[in-house]
């Protein structure tokens, strides 16, 4: 929609608490942090959530972050995304769009959809909540248990009518991804459904500004509730008064699914002359190595308070993801975008729009060319001006507290969902 969604209305006498199952992708701090905090609000009303998951010791899962919040983890098997991300990362678009047809390597939607559905009849909750989960509107469909997603806008751009993407995953769905999920269909005496068909009947949580996208007649259950900005707990770096001494800031972070070390290691020596100092969150992905050749200008946390660190930076670097590029928006920074695969690229199509940023290819910059594009967006006000200009709405959306009316009011019953019947498929 274009605006805030209206509030659910939720008139009669609604249950007192509510049992919520929460499946995030683990393996991504955005994925997996949005949904803690909109857990946080959910738990205070009352509610008890929970969150399923591969395997939250993994040295690349975000599952932790639940975990430190208070909340119980209950085991569930996910698509092993760090298998695909190295091989994408490895060899590029072609590997991935092999592995996309192979999901049995690393994605078995059916084994998924089946240990989701295991968790749902041990755990009874009213409601389920999927973030680029595989499983969760479907095993909703075959439970009987209303289900909902988080998704961003710019998702919905693969299925308008008339786009390539929207053939192509009509395809996939068809030929492909829909027979896989019939076996489980079968099993438990559901007649199948198209997944998109069902897709298109699930309320989703959009936690974008409704000013960076049209609405789409396609999904009427997708609502923009605003950006959630999350950070994970952690303390303020031993080096973060420094910050203060007047030298110009500049902050790198590349989430949890960037292409960090190889683009440092790259630009290390043109970046050691600049004058800049630069103040980067690693998320893991750096090597001690990689830190250790770093020069004297160069600061290092692996997680850190990232508003705090903006700010005293001028700009930020990153890798184009929905979460961090509203963090900066909420500082007021402008930014330069590296995007690493298409979501990140749908999204920095925002940031070129409204002229708040820049954008680079990380596989190929290098530090010549990033010190330029610092400059630019140092010396050139109109960028952080025009990130000023958003700086409010992201900080006051109140998203967390408009997700949980929405789940609520679904719980209960209260909101208008059904099949949503679509010329295109």
């Amino acid at each position: 929609m274009t605006g805030p969604p209206e509030e659910p209305a939720l008139e009669g006498n609604a249950p007192d608490s509510l049992k919520i199952v929460v499946f995030p992708l683990g393996y991504g701090l955005a994925h997996v942090g949005r949904c803690v905090e909109i857990a946080k609000v959910l738990r205070e009303r009352g509610h008890e959530v929970v969150f399923a998951g591969a395997d939250p010791s993994h040295p690349r899962s975000k599952l932790d972050q639940a975990e430190t919040q208070g909340f119980r983890m209950v085991r569930c098997k996910e698509p092993a995304q760090p298998y695909a991300w190295d091989r994408f990362h490895d060899h590029g678009i072609l590997i991935t769009l092999w592995d996309v047809l192979h999901t049995s390597k690393w994605a078995p939607i059916d084994d998924i959809l089946e240990d989701i559905i295991r968790v749902c009849q041990e755990e009874k909750p009213d409601i389920i909540l999927g973030d680029a989960s595989v499983g969760v509107t479907p095993a909703g469909h075959i439970l009987g248990i209303p289900a909902a997603g988080i998704l961003n806008a710019y998702n919905t751009h693969f299925l308008r009518p008339w786009s390539l993407f929207n053939f192509l995953i009509h395809g996939l769905e068809w030929i492909h991804f829909g027979r896989i999920r019939k076996r489980v269909y079968h099993k438990f005496g559901v007649k199948p459904i198209n997944g998109i068909r069902l897709l298109r009947q699930t309320p989703l949580l959009s936690p974008d500004l409704a000013a960076f996208h049209k609405s789409h007649a396609s999904f009427p259950h997708w609502q923009s509730i605003g950006p959630i900005l999350y950070e994970p707990p952690c303390e303020l770096p031993e080096w973060f008064d420094e910050l203060k001494d007047g030298t110009t800031n500049i902050y790198i972070t590349m989430g949890s699914t960037g292409l960090l070390e190889p683009l440092l290691r790259r630009c290390y020596g043109v970046l050691e002359k600049s004058g800049y100092r630069f103040v980067v969150t690693t998320a893991g992905q750096v090597s001690d190595e990689g830190i250790a050749m770093a020069p004297d200008n160069f600061r290092f946390a692996k997680y850190a308070p990232g508003l705090a660190i903006m700010e005293h930076c001028a700009a930020v670097i990153f890798h184009g993801g929905n979460g961090s590029m509203y963090q900066a928006l909420a500082a007021g920074k402008p930014m330069l975008a590296l995007p690493g695969h298409l979501e990140q690229e749908l999204c920095t199509a925002y940031i070129l729009e409204h002229r708040f940023g820049l954008k680079a290819t990380p596989r190929t910059m290098t530090g010549e060319q990033m010190l330029v594009a610092i400059d630019t967006l140092v010396n050139d006000s109109t960028y952080g001006k025009n990130a000023q200009r958003f700086q409010a709405e992201v900080c006051e959306s109140g998203a967390m507290a408009r997700a949980a009316d929405i789940l609520e009011a679904h719980a209960w019953g209260k909101l208008e969902v059904g099949i949503v019947e679509n010329n295109t498929g």
